[in-house]
């Protein structure tokens, strides 16, 4: 998995514009599903309870218009791109802190480190996505990257040695 997450990361900052338009057709698409199935599980409420059918009709509509926007409109795409990469930092930052205040060995706490950085520059690279898609896709190769890394450096210490007779 690491090296399949190394070539992708490569990849996705090689082209970085054919990634853009993947991760536009794929959102489009995660999110064009949530809302069929919302709506599906809104008619499964239909007999017990009215409000609940309600709500997930109106989440499951809604959820298709998103979609429709984020496929027609390139700057909805970065809009929204941009503000889940606020949050993303944000959060990153805050359980990295709490991974340094609480790790239990060095190397945990030099990794919840490593995570708070990331989280930083996610938050300014969400600034810069709602320039260019360009910056997105440098970000998602980092952090393919970044986990081939981790997943190259878990898998090394997690090998079983064979028991011999």
């Amino acid at each position: 998995m690491g090296i399949l997450a190394l070539l992708f990361g490569i990849f996705v900052i090689l082209f970085p514009f054919v990634s853009a338009s993947f991760f536009k057709i794929a959102s489009g698409i995660a999110i064009s599903i949530l809302g069929i199935y919302w709506l599906i599980r809104g008619i499964q409420h239909w007999e017990t309870n009215k409000a609940i059918w309600v709500l997930y009709s109106i989440i499951g509509i809604f959820a298709m218009f998103a979609d429709i926007a984020i496929e027609e409109s390139c700057s909805f795409f970065l809009l929204t791109s941009s503000f889940l990469l606020y949050v993303i930092g944000f959060l990153m930052i805050v359980f990295g802190v709490a991974a340094i205040i609480n790790g239990p060995t060095v190397r945990y706490k030099l990794f919840s480190t490593v995570f708070v950085v990331f989280g930083l520059v996610i938050s300014v690279f969400a600034n810069l996505v709602l320039d260019n898609p360009y910056y997105l896709s440098i970000l998602v190769g980092i952090a393919l990257i970044a986990e081939a890394i981790n997943l190259l450096f878990e898998s090394g210490e997690n090998k079983v040695e064979p028991v011999t007779s």
